[in-house]
């Protein structure tokens, strides 16, 4: 299984980061690496709950909330023949701050191969995904 992260401090507490992260269908309001989400089963992140996301250079993918522990982490995954992706989207509190961390990892038949040929674009995404994070909630706070 072939695993990336990306992590970043937020000056804000864990619920006002949590409220940015979980508020995945307005995630293409501030998120350039999300063109669109579209809700399958309500709004609001629930174990269980589908969303089809859509994101440049990628296709499409329906995600399923498999773990949600608010205000502190929720995993969806998304399946296509062969492959099985899986995000983990984490907020710890620290000292008057926030740790924010995203993995993501392809597993399956076609795993290897797909981290492989996209893995470079997974990780900037990634970056790209807590810096954005970070400006947003900040910009939230003053």
């Amino acid at each position: 299984m072939q695993s990336f992260e990306a992590s970043i401090s937020v000056a804000a507490p864990r619920e006002s980061v949590w409220l940015v992260l979980a508020d995945v269908v307005a995630w293409p309001e501030w998120l350039p690496t999300v063109a669109s989400v579209e809700p399958h089963d309500g709004n609001a992140l629930k174990v269980g709950f589908r969303y089809t996301v859509r994101q440049p250079k990628l296709r499409p993918a329906t995600w399923i909330v498999t773990h949600l522990e608010a205000p502190h982490r929720f995993v969806w995954q998304a399946r296509s023949p062969g492959l099985l992706m899986t995000a983990e989207h984490t907020v710890q509190q620290s000292s008057g701050a926030s740790q924010v961390t995203l993995r993501f990892s392809f597993q399956g038949l076609l795993g290897a191969a797909v981290s492989w040929l996209f893995g470079s674009v997974t990780q900037r995404y990634l970056s790209q995904e807590t810096a954005s994070l970070k400006l947003k909630v900040e910009g939230r706070q003053q």
